[in-house]
């Protein structure tokens, strides 16, 4: 296990010190210090509880400092404008007014679009009923592939009651005077690509033009077979087949597009769907239609921008979606591809009251051998189960609540070994203390905005360290802070 390491160097040219620690973050991520601070870095770095192959270094070249900041400023002459005479007719500029308003010409930026709406039944020969408020959010980024752009995001959204706007946890449905359990919408990945020349030809995103405004749109209808299957949960499928309309509209100006030193466009959007009723009503027996009426707008802070309803929502329960996804993946979550997960692990009810389980799904807190990417939702207790104790079974650990398998460093985590502690739980609070004592590994809870600016950033680059370095297999299922863990 190496320690970072500082030489020891004189400097003639530059009062700052420009200090590389790879443990922590790449070259980009780096910060500036005073002779001051680096005493003080230093002895924090003294207590870094993770291996790296490489040594942290002090660099005080004027030199390579100034490079860095060359890359900055060539970045900040990058042109994004956009030539929107061109958008109709060439698929390239087409391309990037699309990114630019949906999306951000600067990989790897996170962004998020909020939304706001109402969510309304549609019967025949009956009113419609307001059921729903319904808010939410899509966190993303975007990435440089050959011939375009990929989007990747994750979305969650909230069922209120239209009434009171409070987030719902049961709801009584009016058409059967049930008390049913609410599944909020927790996709993750919603991904996309966006090539130049796909399957389906050139590039060509329809626009409309009324002044400066330029108004994007997209007419999506969807059919194919469900993967929830009525048979599964006959109280709750209509059929087995999905279907349901989505409508969107995107919103922005042309002087924004032209802008040259933005990368992305100030844009606001619509979009209204009619599907089918959510499982979680239990109306698989009722005739009928869901009508979703929304609009919302790309947040200009991003995540610090969503109101504290949701904010807290997210902290609480939810936290990955506080981060947008680093890595494509598929195929893409669906409220009726997480439903099913949610009845797998319940099991499928029967017609004689049991219960019955998918062959071919697994138990919550197991990975198939043959399927890594699966992403698995962890209770504590499960998650304490992987803490390199058994031999037999791989070796987890919680950072921000996603769970990442580092067996592979089995060596550094294994039952003994000076690490072991970490493992098996949410370990974010040892991140960011260095302190591996059990006082260190308490249970201690402290809430997300109370962290500072500096754990904050600690903490993100701990988690890029193993995003970048273990595949994650899963998240802690209700993490409320990066203070929470417990073993049994």
């Amino acid at each position: 296990m190496c320690h970072c390491v500082v030489g020891a160097m004189t400097v003639s040219d530059s009062s700052m010190l420009y200090i590389h620690c790879p443990f922590l973050s790449q070259y980009k991520n780096s910060k500036i210090f005073t002779t001051n601070e680096v005493f003080a870095w230093y002895v924090k770095q003294r207590r870094c509880p993770m291996a790296r192959r490489a040594p942290c270094r002090l660099a005080i070249s004027s030199r390579f400092v100034e490079q860095e900041e060359q890359l900055e400023r060539n970045k900040r002459v990058e042109n994004f404008a956009v030539r929107t005479e061109l958008l109709e007719t060439d698929s390239s500029e087409n391309l990037k007014g699309f990114i630019k308003t949906r999306g951000c010409l600067t990989p790897d930026v996170s962004f998020v679009f909020w939304w706001s709406g109402d969510i309304y039944s549609l019967i025949e020969n009956e009113p419609s009923r307001h059921l729903f408020e319904f808010e939410g959010f899509n966190i993303g980024r975007m990435k440089r592939v050959d011939g375009g752009w990929r989007l990747l995001t994750r979305e969650l959204a909230v069922y209120k009651d239209p009434k009171t706007h409070k987030i719902l946890d049961q709801w009584k449905n009016p058409f059967t005077e049930e008390v049913c359990e609410v599944v909020h919408v927790l996709n993750d990945p919603v991904n996309q690509e966006f090539l130049l020349k796909g399957p389906r030809g050139s590039f060509k995103a329809p626009i409309v033009r009324n002044g400066s405004d330029i108004f994007w749109h997209a007419e999506i209808f969807l059919k194919y077979p469900s993967p929830l299957k009525r048979e599964m949960f006959p109280e709750g499928i209509q059929n087995d087949e999905y279907q349901s309309a989505e409508l969107f509209q995107f919103y922005t100006k042309e002087e924004d597009l032209k802008r040259a030193d933005c990368p992305y466009s100030p844009s606001q959007f619509s979009w209204v769907r009619i599907g089918q009723w959510l499982p979680f009503m239990k109306m698989g027996d009722q005739s009928g239609r869901l009508l979703y009426h929304c609009r919302g707008k790309r947040l200009e802070k991003g995540y610090g921008d969503l109101s504290e309803q949701i904010r807290t929502f997210v902290e609480r329960y939810h936290p990955q979606y506080m981060d947008a996804p680093s890595n494509y993946s598929t195929p893409n979550e669906t409220s009726w591809t997480y439903f099913k997960k949610l009845l797998s692990r319940r099991g499928f009810p029967r017609a004689d009251g049991t219960r019955a389980h998918e062959t071919d799904c697994e138990a919550p807190g197991l990975v198939s051998k043959n399927d890594s990417k699966s992403l698995k939702l962890f209770t504590l207790e499960q998650l304490n189960e992987f803490d390199g104790s058994d031999p037999n079974k791989p070796i987890y650990i919680s950072i921000r609540g996603k769970v990442f398998d580092v067996t592979k460093g089995r060596k550094h985590y294994r039952k003994g070994e000076t690490y072991h502690n970490l493992v098996g739980r949410e370990a974010s609070r040892a991140f960011l203390t260095g302190d591996l004592s059990e006082s260190g590994l308490s249970d201690e809870s402290v809430d997300l905005d109370n962290l500072t600016e500096e754990q904050r950033l600690d903490l993100e680059h701990w988690l890029e360290y193993f995003q970048s370095e273990y595949p994650q297999v899963g998240f802690l299922e209700n993490w409320q802070s990066p203070f929470s863990g417990r073993r049994k």
